[in-house]
């Protein structure tokens, strides 16, 4: 008995460990850059174009949505745990939502992405599903190389829809599809320079369950992984009679 909760201890220790370390780097790196951005603008000996000062001004807008993205990921985490999250469910046209948040995504520069969407309704809270997209989008920038192909997609299944993002980057071995969706652990493979917090996956698995649905990732025909979340009780779009 001893021995399990020395070495229950060692785990949590570990893992408390793993965690500070990842987020001291997800919290550093993007301050470093808008610290060093922002006083680059403020320095008056220095003259900047107009084209110059805008490019600074967007690298410090992409930082602070970084931040922004991990605060509210560790929020939710908390929230989530405390039984503090209801989902405030709207009928949407998910493919829609989907295409917009791809479209509107920093998260993969430099990829084409390739979407591919069936007209649906369902009932969901779209903030949440906006997370999970992005979630999936950069748990794929993470751990894929540059210039890797991406898939989204939206399909109708029985009684649900299921959202898949994909990739045809080094896959996840069978033995970690499981635990890569619990919060603060790394899949295999996590590059030293961008560790993460460990936390995206877990966060589109709970959003997912908010919605009566579940996560899962698989092999993607073709090689690569390929990231897959069901929501329940989706319903063709009906096309308009204009």
């Amino acid at each position: 008995m001893q021995r399990e909760e020395a070495a229950e201890l060692r785990a949590l220790d570990e893992m408390k460990n793993t965690f500070l370390r990842a987020v001291s780097h997800d919290l550093r790196t993007p301050l470093a850059a808008i610290l060093g951005l922002a006083v680059t603008l403020e320095r008056e000996d220095l003259q900047l174009d107009a084209a110059e000062t805008k490019q600074m001004a967007g690298r410090i807008v992409v930082n602070a949505r970084k931040l922004d993205r991990l605060v509210n990921d560790l929020l939710d985490i908390d929230r989530i745990g405390r039984g503090m999250v209801e989902p405030s469910l709207v009928e949407t046209e998910l493919d829609r939502l989907v295409r917009e948040v791809v479209t509107g995504s920093d998260l993969i520069p430099g990829r084409e992405v390739v979407i591919e969407t069936e007209p649906v309704v369902v009932n969901v809270d779209p903030s949440k599903v906006e997370r999970i997209v992005e979630n999936l989008l950069a748990n794929t920038a993470r751990h894929t190389p540059p210039g890797s192909g991406v898939w989204v997609s939206v399909r109708s299944e029985e009684h649900g829809v299921v959202i898949a993002v994909e990739d045809d980057g080094p896959g996840v071995p069978p033995e970690h599809r499981i635990e890569i969706f619990e919060p603060f652990h790394q899949g295999p493979g996590t590059p030293d320079h961008s560790p993460g917090v460990g936390i995206g996956l877990a966060l589109v698995a709970r959003f997912a369950e908010l919605h009566g649905g579940h996560a899962w990732v698989e092999d993607r025909e073709g090689g690569g992984a390929s990231f897959r979340v069901y929501l329940p009780e989706a319903r063709p779009l009906e096309p308009s009679r204009d």
